[in-house]
This record gives structure tokens, sequence and C-alpha cells, in this order.
């Protein structure tokens, strides 16, 4: 079976945003959220807080984002 890319949830001190989201990607983050629940017996809670997900999601993204890791080098920042 396909293993999601998700696999552990770090724990880490957040910053609190409020951000909305498409009904669509909701529904999807709830699906993902019970699939990792389901494949990984939820002993993150992840199943009854999806929310979860979001950070690690975006942070995926933005590793994987070329055109901004070249401008963030560029600039200076450390990664």
């Amino acid at each position: 079976m396909d293993k999601l890319r998700i696999t552990a949830i770090p724990d880490s001190r957040p910053v609190r945003m409020t951000i909305a989201f498409p009904a669509d990607i909701h529904r999807d983050l709830l699906l993902y959220a019970r699939f990792l629940a389901e494949e990984n017996g939820d002993d993150t809670n992840v199943g009854k807080n999806p929310a979860r997900l979001v950070p690690i999601m975006v942070a995926r993204f933005i590793e994987r984002d070329r055109v901004f890791l070249k401008k963030r080098k560029e600039e200076g920042e450390k990664p």
C-alpha cells in the first residue's frame, strides 16, 4: 500500500493564524486526516484536530518550491 507523505507531526511552538479554506479543500483536509489517523493509529490526535496538518503541508510545499528557495538564498535568509 502507498504511504502518505506526512508520517509524523513534530512538536513545536506555534504562531496562531486564522485562515479560511474553500469547502472542497476543507473536506480533503478532513479526509487526509482520517486516512493518516487510520494509517498511524491516530497517536497524534490528528483525526480530532486536522488543522495540525496545515503547517506541515505548507512547510512541505515551501521546502519544494525551488524558486522560493533560490530567492531566499539570494536574500541571505537561513533555511
